[in-house]
């Protein structure tokens, strides 16, 4: 059985992985615009679903970049470099069943809680650094899991049945 990647290595893979995400984020938020300026110039009626628009094609290409890099190579960029795998709790590769739930907690706890909390404290008129402060908190609590966690792995991984594990051993 593998054991567990150490947290700082986690940690920096996922700096490195937080960078590529936000080059793929920013591709796809131009290709939004370039779809929103498009529909507000010939379907002006449609221009309400465009934030569903959005958040649809933004969570498929994010799901496309996972899904692709974890079934193709079974590691995304980062975790190669930091020799970091992913596995489900047997110690093998991860079915894409498994994938897609790790990827639906990230989703949850990394984007939407945190868009929520930040979206309930405006709605409370807390607005600024005190909003954007409770939604990292919220933000915060999927990684901070791991330092209780017995085998210091992230909530999502361990909702989702799966672990990060060291690879330099091995």
């Amino acid at each position: 059985m593998y054991q567990p990647a150490t947290l700082k290595r986690r940690f920096a893979a996922l700096l490195y992985e937080s960078l590529l995400v936000g080059a793929v984020t920013t591709l796809t938020a131009i290709v939004s615009g370039i779809i929103n300026t498009l529909i507000a110039n010939t379907m002006p009626a449609l221009m309400s679903l465009t934030p569903v628009l959005f958040t649809v094609l933004m969570l498929s290409v994010w799901w496309a970049y996972f899904r692709l890099n974890w079934v193709c190579e079974g590691q995304t960029l980062p975790m190669r470099i930091w020799k970091i795998g992913l596995t489900d709790l047997s110690g093998s590769r991860p079915v894409a069943k498994r994938l897609l739930m790790r990827f639906i907690w990230a989703c949850v706890f990394l984007v939407f809680i945190p868009l929520l909390v930040y979206q309930g404290a405006q709605s409370m008129n807390i607005h600024g650094k005190t909003a954007a402060g409770l939604a990292i908190l919220w933000w915060i609590l999927p990684w901070g899991f791991a330092v209780l966690h017995p085998r210091k792995q992230f909530l999502y991984d361990v909702l989702a049945g799966t672990e990060l594990v060291d690879l330099k051993e091995k």
